[in-house]
Order: structure tokens, then sequence, then C-alpha cells
């Protein structure tokens, strides 16, 4: 999914509580959610709401709480027209078999290391969709084609 932030700082009192539900109310529509509370409108006092590649709804204290996200930002009106075409980010899954060489990492600051690709991880409300000999992962890759990636935390192009 793509990531977002929102200012609501400029909204007060009880505006801001409306607003922020609305926001919230329509992040749930697009596929995000709150990581322990699910699809329920809280902190709506908070100016500041964030959403992450996978989903999760944050929120700050200042807009500067999660500086090392790349969210855009973005008005409250204008995320509000967002249609979950929008938001997804589509990339076409690399068509992996088990032994296929891979480079996997976790978070997009992580640099990538190489493992075996096993499967896929059944249980969809996992994050870590990758099954490989070392671990499970959520990002994960073809080595071929890729090999300059190793040990850095580039993207992929």
């Amino acid at each position: 999914m793509k990531e977002y932030k929102i200012d609501l700082s400029g909204f007060d009192g009880k505006v801001r509580e409306v607003v922020s539900e609305a926001i919230q109310r329509h992040a749930f529509e697009l596929g995000y959610e709150w990581i322990a509370l699910g699809k329920k409108a809280s902190y709506k006092g908070s100016p500041c709401l964030f959403f992450e590649k996978r989903g999760d709804v944050l929120q700050n204290s200042t807009m500067d709480g999660f500086t090392h996200y790349s969210n855009q930002l973005i008005s409250a009106a204008d995320f509000l027209a967002l249609t979950p075409e929008d938001v997804q980010d589509a990339p076409k899954e690399p068509e992996l078999k088990p032994f296929d060489r891979v480079l996997v990492r976790d978070d997009d600051d992580d640099e990538w290391h190489i493992d075996f690709f096993e499967g896929m991880n059944k249980d969809k409300d996992e994050p870590y969709t990758y099954q490989c000999l070392n671990s499970f992962w959520r990002h994960c890759i073809p080595y071929e084609g890729n090999e300059h990636l190793l040990g850095t935390t580039g993207d992929v192009k």
C-alpha cells in the first residue's frame, strides 16, 4: 500500500475529531487499520496520522514523529478522495520456486541478505509472507538480476 501522512494540526477541538474520524473510516475502507485496534477510529485528537506500506495506521503528537518513514504529505480532502486502486502498490509478485536464491529483508531501511526460497506463508494475516531457509521475511526478490543489491538498502528498480 502507499504511504501517506496527514497533518491535522490546522483543525482544533471537535472539528479535528470529526475530520480525523472521517479520515480513519475512509482509511479502513481503503484497507488500512490500526495495529492493535483494528478498524476502530482512535486517537481523534492527534494532530498527525500516518499510513504505512503494510497498511498500518499510526499517530503521533508531531508531524516529525516518524521521520524514518517516507510518507507522502497529503491533505485531508485529497486523502478522502482516494480510491482503493489509488493506494495499492501493485508490483507483480516474483515467480519463485523452492531452492531459488533470493534476496530478503523486512523493512526498507534493512540491508538485503541472501537466502533460499521455500514457499509462501499460508497465514494471510501474517506480514512475514515469504518462507525461506533461514526465516520468514516481509520482502523477497529473486537474487538473479538483483545481485547489486546484496548488502545494501537499495530499492528494486
